[in-house]
């Protein structure tokens, strides 16, 4: 697996030519190369858009020099739910004894049935806490680690991001 990553490497920093390893493929013309340098915005020395973290280079600069993976912390924004609870108060009523006052019969389908009828007295009006629950979503500064080539040079200077977002006012 190293002498692969190696050679890759080599091919994509152009050191083939420096081990004697240099493959048979013909140059494109001047004006071909002149073309492509000037659809590549910010003419030849622009470095490329999209990272590719398996391409031997270095994310950060591009470099060839002593290049490997690392984890980077990249900011990232995350959601927290909360659950808070609080109380409320609510009146009921809790009622007294009810005094009975007769029966009444009645006649459907099934055939004759009876109930009995009953009169409130009083009550006494009570007062209880009923929980309430609130759901809140907030929304911190959070990180996450991604693997990216980084060569010496990069590795040895990179900052800390994690402090570097709380530094910002």
């Amino acid at each position: 697996m190293t002498s692969h990553r190696t050679i890759f490497t080599a091919i994509a920093c152009g050191t083939l030519a420096s081990w004697g390893l240099v493959f048979a493929q013909p140059a494109p013309p001047a004006a071909e190369q002149d073309a492509a340098a000037a659809e590549v915005p910010g003419g030849p020395e622009a470095k490329p858009g999209p990272i590719d973290s398996d391409d031997g280079r270095c994310d950060a600069c591009g470099s060839c020099v002593r290049v490997r993976k690392v984890c980077v912390p990249k900011p990232k924004e995350r959601e927290i739910t909360k659950v808070c609870w609080s109380s409320r108060c609510e009146d009921f009523c809790i009622p007294g004894p009810s005094a009975a006052c007769g029966t009444k019969c009645q006649k459907d389908t099934c055939g004759w049935w009876w109930y009995d009828l009953w009169t409130p007295t009083w009550a006494t009006i009570h007062t209880r806490k009923v929980p309430v629950k609130t759901v809140v979503t907030r929304k911190v500064p959070g990180f996450e680690w991604k693997p990216e080539e980084r060569c010496a040079a990069c590795r040895a200077g990179h900052a800390d991001a994690t402090c570097a977002a709380a530094a910002t006012p």
